[in-house]
């Protein structure tokens, strides 16, 4: 339980510690959950390294567990006693526990009830896992009012570029409110973000995946990615007995992705019943593969009827279960790639992903994405801003009056003082 090995690693800065450190003095425990592999062990050591650097805690009085070692999380599962006799209480002082992938764990959520009711003024817990579905459904009930939960996605444009080495992108990238952020840059710098949002929309923001430099390894690593999630997340979690069909369905929405989710046209076509669609669809949600985007009205009756479309939160994982990592001049779904890229960008900025929204009218008049949170956001995907047209969207903005109107787009073209700010990329 040393924690130097932990504070010599390197460790690549996430946005989201900025955010778990504004609540690194409030009693509730900070849950971090999102898929296998997108970096939540890490973020843990950074805030580690944050707690230390900063002098906000001393090295000895950081704990860290790993639930995934059988003998950690056999002492985890003794209760709250056994933790408290390793970390001890000392009046006056902090203790921060770091327990990582804490679904492991035996009656974690009464344990960690425990330390929150009653040790809150001497114990600061952070916790990972990678199934929401299963934490939250244990912690519905008894840790109401003592957790934050913050969702952990793959890598932004921003943080792409990071892990990438590109640091000196990356600082022209205003990664912290991409609502106000227009790229200035032109010539060389230009072609070199382009061609580094190129490979980000291919390859997709897992991180073990940016860091590879190889093409031809990132393709495996991205299979064994959805291979891992097949057998541990859905065999372990779900108990789906024909994993065939639920299978099927991820490459049923892998290639229609973006579209209308017809669940009937889905049934009939993969001999699937509409409720276990459902519950596949749930399950796709709830474990941070896919995101399910409801249609926008004003009427929230209608909102709840109308169907929605579904997106794949990475693009590498997509291309992989697709089978096409061809550039985005050579592919006939350019289209999707460009709105997958743009909707994990938006999950990690909207603050919840119920914001993000579509807009559809009978006739086809469609907006690509609407951000319906404290401010209203709409944004358009095209790969060039050429091929945007202010006239195909006035019924929307007369009638919702958007705060801005964005367009993402893959060049830089400025037309003057029109109702759109174009954007490269979020």
């Amino acid at each position: 339980m040393d924690i130097q090995p932990i504070l010599e690693l390197k460790i690549f800065e996430r946005q989201i510690i900025v955010s778990l450190e504004k609540w690194i003095d409030d009693r509730e425990l900070l849950l971090l959950t999102g898929a296998r592999q997108t970096g939540k062990t890490s973020i843990l050591f950074g805030l580690i390294q944050h707690l230390v650097a900063s002098g906000k805690a001393a090295a000895k009085n950081i704990y860290f567990f790993d639930a995934e070692n059988v003998h950690e999380a056999a002492l985890l599962s003794g209760g709250h006693e056994e933790i408290l006799k390793i970390v001890g209480i000392e009046k006056g002082v902090k203790k921060y526990i770091f327990l990582d992938e804490i679904h492991y764990i035996k009656n974690i959520d009464r344990t960690l009830k425990v330390l929150v009711d009653h040790f809150s003024a001497s114990v600061k817990i952070i916790a990972t896992g990678s199934s929401s579905i299963a934490i939250k459904s244990r912690f519905k009930e008894s840790m109401a009012g003592r957790k934050i939960i913050f969702d952990i996605y793959p890598l932004s444009f921003g943080e792409y570029l990071v892990f990438s080495g590109r640091q000196d992108l990356s600082k022209l990238v205003k990664d912290t409110d991409p609502l106000r952020h227009k790229l200035g840059v032109s010539g060389e710098h230009f072609r070199q973000f382009r061609k580094e949002y190129e490979n980000y929309m291919i390859f997709g923001g897992y991180p073990r995946v940016v860091l590879e430099r190889d093409t031809e390894k990132k393709k495996v690593l991205l299979d064994e990615i959805y291979t891992a999630y097949i057998r541990k997340d859905v065999s372990a979690f779900f108990r789906i007995d024909d994993v065939d069909k639920f299978n099927n369905l991820i490459k049923y929405v892998a290639l229609n992705s973006g579209q209308i989710f017809n669940k009937n046209s889905a049934s009939r076509e993969l001999g699937i019943t509409g409720k276990t669609i459902e519950r596949y669809l749930n399950i796709l949600q709830m474990t941070y593969v896919a995101g399910i985007v409801k249609p926008y009205h004003t009427n929230k009756t209608k909102e709840i009827l109308k169907m929605p479309k579904i997106y794949f939160i990475d693009n590498g994982v997509r291309n992989s279960i697709v089978g096409s990592f061809a550039g985005i001049n050579n592919r006939t779904d350019a289209g999707t790639v460009i709105e997958t890229a743009a909707y994990l960008n938006l999950l990690k900025y909207a603050g919840k992903r119920e914001f993000i929204k579509f807009w559809r009218t009978k006739s086809g008049s469609e907006v690509d994405f609407v951000i319906d949170g404290e401010k209203f956001y709409a944004f358009e995907c095209k790969k060039s801003a050429a091929s945007f047209s202010t006239s195909k969207y006035s019924e929307f903005i007369l009638k919702y009056q958007p705060a801005a109107f964005y367009v993402l787009n893959l060049d830089r073209e400025e037309r003057g003082k029109i109702i759109y700010e174009p954007l490269f990329f979020i």
